[in-house]
């Protein structure tokens, strides 16, 4: 349904912009930019709960959020309001994102970015890492276990930080054999897009206690983040509240006050 028709369509993306000429200029241009910002040492800076801040204009659950944002405004504002880092949707289609906001937040904010994607391919990596982001989303649902084992491996060549995300037990297993810093748990059913917190709190459970957790989706109030915390999750990634408020600084300590 929802993944298989968004594979579809970015593998068709992927493949119209996909040349062996743009990776291998991408590959040269890579030791000549700068070190990305330290993703991971920002989100142990934070304890106890780390807000990854998302700038996202719409979504397939929700339709349009604010499409008409400034999207510079937004960022200044959840650095302003302490958030640690920003995830940056740059999927076109769904999300009304695009690979070029990397550049243009990052030039105005000093705070390490995440690209959130369906990515697929290494070539997306690549564009991730030579557009600006020091962090990359690999969803453990679209990749098999080599591919999410490669990817990661890849991103952290780059000196990326790799945030794997999970949806369920069968993404939970894919990554047990990894040694992966960061793992993001998605309380949002990719299927179905229902949104269930407890779902952190079960997979929270059968991760390492050496990797920090995230969770993403459906986390709207302070009480919920108590019970993260408790549930020993290291940081939130939130976008919804944060995109709807008018003041996205406040809502951000509102969020950690307690």
């Amino acid at each position: 349904m929802f993944l298989e028709k968004i594979v579809e369509m970015k593998k068709e993306e992927i493949q119209r912009r996909k040349t062996r000429s743009r990776q291998k200029e991408m590959e040269e241009m890579i030791p000549s930019l700068p070190l990305p910002r330290d993703f991971m040492k920002a989100i142990l800076q934070h304890p106890p709960m780390a807000v990854i801040a998302e700038i996202k204009r719409a979504s397939p659950s929700l339709g349009a959020i604010k499409e008409d944002v400034d999207i510079i405004q937004v960022a200044r504002a959840y650095e302003k309001g302490g958030a640690p880092a920003i995830s940056v949707l740059t999927e076109a289609h769904f999300f009304k994102g695009d690979l070029s906001y990397l550049h243009l937040i990052k030039e105005k904010v000093s705070l390490p970015l995440l690209q959130k994607d369906f990515i697929l391919d290494p070539f997306q990596i690549y564009e991730g890492r030579v557009s600006g982001a020091d962090a990359i989303l690999l969803i453990a649902a679209l990749l098999g276990r080599e591919e999410l084992s490669d990817f990661a491996d890849l991103a952290m060549s780059l000196h990326m930080t790799p945030l794997v995300e999970i949806h369920n037990e069968e993404d939970l297993e894919k990554t047990s054999f990894l040694h992966l810093p960061l793992i993001g748990i998605n309380n949002r059913d990719l299927r179905t897009f229902q949104v269930d917190l407890r779902t952190t709190f079960r997979l929270r459970r059968g991760i390492p206690g050496r990797t920090k957790v995230i969770s993403e989706s459906g986390i709207k109030s302070l009480e919920d983040v108590r019970l993260l915390r408790k549930a020993g999750v290291d940081g939130i990634l939130v976008g919804e509240i944060l995109m709807r408020s008018p003041d996205p600084a406040l809502k951000i300590t509102e969020l950690l006050e307690g």
